[in-house]
């Protein structure tokens, strides 16, 4: 049986260890009361709860009614229907888990929490924000001390798991004002609450052991407008369904971005994102990304990037980090599963082959020439795996690459032509008894080497035509096509730039 706890308007209930509890608000309670600006309606601090259910069953005539927690620990939290739509819930540093559906509540604002796992279902405003400069130790200790924490490390470590579901606007952030690069306890400055006077500043390796896992799905019946995201360190952050607002997600570090059934009317930005993990993912699973923007991404640092049976050839990129070395390019595996990446779809290199295709348009329409001609040479060998290229395609293929790396080298031609030429000309040489023979060495070939990767030369530059035997016309023959060959792949290669 559930206690009931009678609340009156600006009142507040504080040190109070509460089992399972019904809060009730109802237009009684605000007869003969005026409203006051800039202060909570209601008002729980430092209590313990086992579950909380709040109800409101009728329309209350009040300018705004809100429902403040602070420094509470709420093991389960439950909304009903409200009829009202002018109550508002906040919590600051509290721990809280729970299922919180209902389209009427004006806002949810939670700052500074540890969110064991919450539900946030058909909101009209959800802010979520980490603000290391409102981190105050004496609000955390009586919490600390009930839960027998013995340390910050440990408590940083629990995961966190927020779920926002088809709600209108979501602003989720961070901030930190470590001007100085402070960390650990300090005095705040012209603050006059006892229990505010001395803040705390997360050092980077607390900062790293936290475990917040947040999840993101749009929905068909409600229209959302906006979703910020910025300035934060996640475990994982998951973004799922039909977006119709705008969306900015910037200055994350994180170790699983997954993006899956996923697409955008409007635009999305994605900014400043980098992994701070070795065994960091990036999934973007059956989603629509043409209207997505990858600015500073640093897609290089990911171990694995799973870009499955999804669009993003009219993506804009731009100031992205990629792998420098083409092997590199293993970890882009078009897998379902990024969890699994040993289980590849019987097509798997024919999907590869897409994706890299479309990254190679998608930064040619933005002019980053560098990255897609290095997109185009790892679009080729992904192209020689595929099983149905016949076979002479991937011997063309194979020599493409190991002539001049698909026009991405300039070296690979120059020094195949010295080695070949060199060793056919010796050859030569050999064929007509003009060295390796006992007569002192004749320093005009060295000159006459330069006409013989002519391949324009005469057969008779170096010897008259009753001289030929069939190994001198033989190698002077190939000598022709392989300088040819080469001299083509080095002009290939230094026009990379030049071509379209």
């Amino acid at each position: 049986m559930a206690e009931i706890i009678n609340i009156t308007p600006y009142s507040k209930i504080e040190n109070r260890q509460l089992g399972v509890c019904e809060i009730v608000i109802s237009e009684g309670e605000f007869k003969g009361k005026d409203y006051k600006a800039g202060r909570s309606t209601f008002v729980f601090e430092n209590c313990d709860f086992t579950k909380i259910i709040i109800k409101n069953t009728e329309s209350i005539d009040f300018k705004d009614i809100s429902i403040c927690f602070s420094s509470c620990f709420i093991r389960d939290i439950t909304v009903e229907r409200f009829e009202s739509e002018n109550i508002s819930l906040s919590f600051f540093s509290s721990i809280i888990s729970g299922n919180i559906n209902d389209f009427s509540i004006r806002s949810i604002i939670i700052n500074n929490c540890l969110i064991a796992s919450l539900f946030l279902q058909y909101q009209k405003k959800v802010q979520i924000s980490c603000t290391e400069e409102n981190i105050f130790p004496k609000k955390w200790k009586p919490i600390f001390d009930r839960m027998e924490i013995p340390s910050i490390e440990e408590f940083l470590q629990t995961k966190q798991s927020i779920f926002i579901n088809h709600s209108e606007e979501i602003n989720i952030y961070g901030s930190s004002k470590q001007k100085e690069l402070r960390s650990g306890l300090y005095r705040r400055e012209y603050e006059s609450a006892k229990d505010m006077k001395i803040g705390y500043y997360l050092t980077d390796e607390q900062k790293s052991l936290l475990q917040i896992n947040l999840s993101i799905t749009y929905s068909n019946n409600v229209r959302d407008l906006n979703t910020n995201i910025k300035n934060l360190n996640l475990n994982s952050l998951s973004i799922s369904g039909n977006a119709k607002g705008n969306i900015s997600i910037e200055q994350l570090r994180i170790n699983g971005f997954y993006i899956f059934d996923f697409s955008t009317e409007k635009e999305a930005l994605l900014y400043s994102i980098s992994p701070y993990r070795m065994d960091s993912k990036l999934s973007i699973h059956k989603s629509n990304l043409d209207n997505t923007s990858f600015d500073n991404i640093d897609i290089s640092g990911f171990s694995i990037v799973s870009l499955y049976r999804s669009r993003f050839a009219k993506s804009h990129f731009s100031s992205c980090e990629f792998p420098q070395k083409t092997i590199d390019y293993e970890r882009f595996q078009p897998i379902e599963n990024v969890q699994y990446p040993n289980d590849k779809p019987e097509n798997y290199y024919k999907d590869q082959y897409e994706v890299f295709l479309q990254l190679k348009q998608s930064l040619e329409e933005t002019g980053n020439y560098f990255e897609a001609l290095k997109l185009k040479a790892i679009t080729k060998e992904a192209l020689r795996k595929v099983e149905s290229v016949p076979k002479s395609d991937k011997l063309i293929l194979r020599l493409n690459y190991w002539s001049n790396k698909h026009s991405l080298s300039i070296s690979r031609p120059f020094y195949g032509l010295l080695i070949f030429s060199i060793l056919f000309y010796l050859l030569y040489l050999l064929s007509i008894d003009r060295i390796f023979i006992s007569t002192e060495f004749d320093w005009t070939l060295v000159g006459h080497y330069f006409s013989f990767i002519d391949i324009t030369h005469k057969k008779d530059f170096l010897i008259p035509k009753n001289e030929f035997n069939i190994w001198s016309l033989t190698i002077d023959f190939l000598n022709k096509i392989v300088t040819g060959f080469f001299i083509y792949q080095f002009i290939a290669a230094f026009r990379k730039y030049g071509k379209k």
